[in-house]
């Protein structure tokens, strides 16, 4: 049985008020000529817990339930050349005083798979249910309905919808998607893959939904009386640490146009190992030390290192420009309890100057 919260004691009054309330107006018909209402004692036995499910149930949620808190309910892909992947984000924002939490995905067709990062979602955050669609799993119009199963705060079904045109005139190949993989941030790589079309189509534009994302298409013979394009998207060094993905819009100059999935990982190009440091007890005023290592694309120096007070300290015994640097942190309390501190590295790297490192420890007599 969940637990549902009450907005205020006003509420809880009018609560308590309810039974004395509906006692009165049952008593009240009851006294009145010919008998009509007989069967009240019935009626209030079975309205008793709807009425108090009503009333506890409306502090909950949105006025429209839990579909509200989704940004939207549906979404569609547009045309999209068979052999490629499809990503979006269906965003929750928990506007209520309760935990949401996220049971069960379930979908109508295996061409999508749906997934959630956090199926837990706290008053105030924010949640995603991720739909990943296969075009190679269908041709023609496809719509697939996503079964997001809440149980709390209560027990809800919300549907979220997928759409797509599967093209089969149109192929994507070598590779058959715009997937880069792994790259470190401030490099620019590029991605080229061919893109067919039965017929001798010409694409007028290309162009991606993100500005950090440059696209251009250059034209290739074909055999087979068609023509294919090598189209060429190449990321932009500013584009920030994180899992992307965006779409590349192929326009034709029959005023169709094409979707191709962009998919990213951008890694830092400063990191620490490890990333969290955690010191035994330490007895007050003794230094307990530890070393961790800054690695980075490049060589650089170690310019200071802020953030730990008096309690944690950090010293680079070198001044040389490295690519790995070994680092000695030293954590000395000065009275009894836990402590926690986020260190600041900076270095004189351009792409990656500063990286932080979590360290806790425990002071003890």
């Amino acid at each position: 049985m969940h637990q549902v919260r009450l907005t205020d004691n006003r509420t809880w009054d009018r609560v308590k008020r309810l039974p004395d309330f509906l006692k009165s107006f049952v008593d009240e018909r009851r006294e009145e000529p010919g008998g009509r209402y007989q069967g009240t004692d019935n009626m209030f036995r079975f309205s008793m817990p709807l009425l108090m499910g009503v009333c506890f149930l409306a502090p909950l949620g949105a006025a429209d339930g839990l579909p509200a808190l989704f940004d939207t309910q549906s979404h569609d892909f547009g045309n999209v050349a068979i052999g490629t992947m499809l990503h979006h984000d269906f965003k929750i924002k928990n506007t209520t005083n309760q935990t949401l939490h996220i049971a069960n995905l379930r979908v109508s067709c295996g061409c999508t798979t749906p997934s959630t990062p956090n199926a837990t979602i706290l008053p105030g955050e924010t949640g995603t249910v991720h739909a990943q669609m296969d075009s190679r799993r269908f041709s023609g119009a496809k719509s697939v309905t996503i079964f997001v199963l809440f149980d709390q705060p209560y027990t809800q079904e919300v549907n979220l919808v997928v759409s797509a045109y599967g093209r089969n005139d149109v192929a994507v190949s070598n590779p058959e998607s715009l997937e880069f993989g792994r790259m470190r941030k401030g490099t620019s790589p590029a991605l080229t893959t061919n893109v067919s079309f039965a017929t001798p189509l010409r694409i007028t534009q290309a162009a991606a939904d993100s500005g950090y994302v440059k696209v251009s298409f250059q034209p290739k013979q074909d055999q087979y009386g068609g023509v294919t394009y090598a189209l060429t998207a190449t990321i932009s060094p500013k584009l920030p640490v994180g899992n992307w993905y965006t779409d590349v819009w192929v326009n034709t100059e029959n005023g169709s146009r094409v979707r191709i999935p962009l998919t990213v990982v951008v890694e830092p190009s400063l990191t620490i190992t490890p990333g969290v440091v955690e010191f035994e007890a330490t007895p007050i005023g003794q230094p307990s030390e530890k070393s961790i290592i800054v690695k980075g694309d490049h060589p650089f120096r170690i310019l200071d290192v802020t953030g730990g007070g008096d309690t944690f300290t950090a010293t680079d015994k070198t001044s040389e420009p490295k690519t790995t640097h070994v680092v000695r942190v030293t954590f000395k309390p000065g009275k009894e309890g836990n402590f926690v501190k986020n260190l600041q590295i900076e270095t004189d790297l351009k792409d990656q100057s500063r990286v932080q490192l979590a360290v806790k420890g425990t002071g003890m007599k």
